[in-house]
C-alpha cells in the first residue's frame, strides 16, 4: 500500500470520526436545549356569523376573503315571517324596530370573511352560521406536544416557528398558554373500553398555544402546517 493511499484512508477515517462526533454533539445539543414537534398548525379565533330571526336572506353583500369591520351589516333577513308570528304585538313601533334590528346580520369583529355559505334568497335560521370571520392579523400556532415534553415547557418560553408554506424562513413566537387537558379528553373515540373498563395506555398530547411575534409581509392563513421548536426550560 503506497503512502498516498494510506494518507487518503486516514483522511477519510478522520472525516468519518468528525462527522460522528459532530452528529452526536448536535443531537445532544438539540435534545438538551429545545423541545420540538411537527404536530402543529396555524390557527385563528373564528367568530360565527349568525342570524337572530328565521326567514329568507334578502341580501348578502360579502364573500370569502372580504375584509369587514365590527358592526358592519353583511346581510338582512326578511322580517315578514317574524312579524306575522308576533301578531298584534308587531304593530308596536318598539317591537317593529327591534325586529328590524334583529334582521341585520353583522360582523362581531374586524376581520376577514371565511367559509361563507350564504346567498340571497336562501332560508336561514338561528343557530346555523352563514359564515365565519377571523382576524388574520391575530393568528397563532397550536402545537400538540407529548405529555412527557411538558416538563420542559413554560409560559413565556421563546419559540422558533417553521411554516411549511414558507420554506427556509423562521418565525419567532412565545408560549402563551398550555392546555389543561389532553386532546383525547375531547376525542369522539375514547381510549377506555366501556364494556371492560380497560384503558389502553398511550402517550397523550396536550395543545400549547404559541403567539406569533411578527409575520408582516407573509400571508398566513388558518390551517397551515407548522413545526415548532421551544427553547426548553433547563432542569
Amino acid at each position: 500500500m503506497n503512502v498516498r493511499r494510506i494518507v487518503l484512508l486516514n483522511i477519510i477515517a478522520l472525516l468519518v470520526i468528525v462527522g460522528v462526533v459532530y452528529g452526536g454533539w448536535h443531537w445532544y445539543y438539540q435534545r438538551t436545549h429545545y423541545v420540538s414537534t411537527d404536530n402543529a398548525f396555524v390557527e385563528g379565533d373564528e367568530y360565527p356569523l349568525n342570524v337572530e330571526i328565521p326567514g329568507t336572506l334578502t341580501s348578502w353583500t360579502v364573500q370569502n376573503g372580504d375584509t369587514v369591520t365590527a358592526g358592519q351589516v353583511l346581510g338582512q333577513v326578511d322580517t315578514s315571517a317574524e312579524l306575522q308570528q308576533l301578531g298584534a304585538a308587531a304593530k308596536s313601533p318598539q317591537v317593529a324596530k327591534a325586529v328590524s334590528a334583529a334582521a341585520d346580520v353583522t360582523s362581531p369583529i374586524n376581520g376577514t370573511i371565511l367559509n361563507s355559505s350564504a346567498d340571497a334568497g336562501e332560508p336561514v335560521a338561528p343557530g346555523q352560521p352563514v359564515g365565519y370571520v377571523v382576524n388574520l392579523n391575530k393568528l397563532y400556532i397550536v402545537a400538540n406536544f407529548q405529555e412527557t415534553q411538558l416538563q420542559h415547557i413554560a409560559v413565556g418560553d421563546s419559540v422558533d416557528i417553521y411554516i411549511d408554506a414558507f420554506p427556509g424562513q423562521t418565525f419567532t413566537g412565545t408560549v402563551q398558554s398550555i392546555g389543561l387537558a389532553t386532546n383525547s379528553m375531547f376525542s369522539l373515540l375514547p381510549s377506555t373500553d366501556a364494556t371492560s373498563g380497560s384503558y389502553t395506555k398511550v402517550t397523550q398530547t396536550v395543545p400549547v398555544r404559541i403567539q406569533i411575534a411578527d409575520y408582516a409581509g407573509n400571508r398566513l392563513v388558518p390551517g397551515m402546517s407548522a413545526t415548532v421548536r421551544v427553547h426548553r426550560v433547563t432542569d
